[in-house]
């Protein structure tokens, strides 16, 4: 008895042994069945697909890892492409930004990745190009500031706007030595003045004719000042106050969008000098044939009859005194030595520099002063402007 059971036993654990194998058969083929599907598809999610479904059978083991590997090259390749196509689009934004930043950028991002070869190759072209592009633009830029610099470039911002050459930048000494024939004492301490960059200087005095331009076009609070029935057009511009001027500066300004202003005391004598250290821009003497001064025609002359300095700037001794900028002080002592503005002192009364047509000769000199209230105003005060040169 105990033999039969023993047998039935062993034949049950050979059926199901048998049954066992004939599932794995099954599922052998079926796995089989399904990796000869797939095996030679292009789609990576066929090929998920089933590695989810046979990763975990015995069976699969000897298609998985080929199917693994499928699906590795096939996302290598579709990455690839994907990168490709990026780079192709990438390139296209760059080609039109033209900008050397990007290019740089899409070469270090895209430099040897597969089938950008070209498109990185053009880059490289197009940064070589952009900066062959900016060498010749900073040199246009440079050759440009260097005529916009440029000593005696004369110009003007617009066609009622007063003429203007351009004062080059240089050092001289201001005021006039104790031992100078004629001297005042308000002219000292002489003192070395640095003028570090160059400045625009209006040609002539500002004259009647541009004045009515900026009253015509609603500057100068609307004041038409008296010619003295003398003639108005390019005579110098008369009977106007330091106020005056400031308010024509302001008009200049808006209509031009540059900085114009009145020069400052420094810049006066600077420009007016001319790289002389002679009493007058061109020597010790003076003659009526130099200047308009003293009563000779007694009245103003229209600018630019009488010869210009050296700096090409005409009427800087005599026609009319000319307001400068700064404050009045009754010597130079703690002037500022950089050509800048001097705000201190008696502000209620500024600086007239040049002598008139009313002017005795010595006050005529490059460095004689005076000084006058900011409202007064008579025959024989003008001015001229400047402005700096704009980067």
């Amino acid at each position: 008895r105990l033999a039969e059971l023993l047998l039935g036993e062993l034949e049950g654990q050979a059926k199901e042994r048998e049954a066992a194998a004939a599932v794995r058969r099954r599922k052998a083929e079926e796995a089989q069945t399904a990796w000869e599907k797939v095996k030679g598809t292009q789609s990576e999610s066929m090929l998920a697909a089933y590695i989810a479904r046979w990763e975990r059978e015995a069976e699969a083991a000897e298609f998985m890892d080929e199917a693994r590997t499928r699906l590795d090259d096939l996302t290598r390749i579709r990455e690839a492409r994907e990168k490709t196509a990026q780079a192709e689009a990438q390139w296209a934004v760059v080609r039109d930004r033209r900008d050397a930043a990007a290019a740089r950028a899409y070469i270090e991002e895209y430099n040897g990745v597969d089938g950008a070869g070209a498109w990185v190759s053009l880059a490289e072209s197009l940064l070589e190009e952009l900066g062959r592009e900016e060498r010749a633009e900073a040199a246009r830029k440079t050759q440009e500031e260097a005529e916009r610099k440029r000593q005696g470039r004369r110009f003007r911002d617009c066609d009622a706007c007063p003429e203007m050459v351009v004062i080059p930048a240089g050092s001289f000494l201001m005021g006039s030595l104790e031992s100078k024939e004629g001297r005042d004492g308000d002219e000292g301490p002489q003192h070395r003045v640095t003028i570090r960059e160059p400045f625009a200087v209006g040609v002539y005095e500002v004259t009647f004719e541009e004045w009515d331009a900026c009253v015509a076009d609603g500057g100068c609070g609307g004041y038409r000042p008296s010619d003295l029935s003398w003639g108005r057009g390019r005579r110098p511009v008369i009977n106007v106050s330091w106020e005056n001027a400031q308010a024509y500066a302001r008009w200049l300004s808006r209509k031009t969008g540059e900085e114009y202003r009145l020069l400052s005391e420094a810049e006066w004598e600077y420009a007016a000098r001319a790289g002389s250290r002679a009493r007058y821009s061109f020597g010790d003497e003076i003659t009526p044939s130099d200047a308009n001064y003293g009563l000779n025609i007694k009245k103003t002359q229209p600018v630019g009859i009488y010869r210009a300095n050296g700096y090409g700037l005409y009427d800087m001794h005599g026609n009319v005194y000319e307001w400068v900028q700064d404050c009045w002080n009754e010597n130079y002592a703690g002037a500022p030595m950089d050509g800048s503005v001097w705000w201190r002192g008696d502000c209620s009364r500024r600086v007239l520099r040049g002598g008139s047509w009313v002017s005795y000769s010595r006050h005529l000199r490059s460095a004689i002063r005076i000084r006058s209230q900011t409202t007064f105003r008579n025959g024989s005060s003008g001015f001229r402007v400047a402005r700096a040169l704009a980067p």
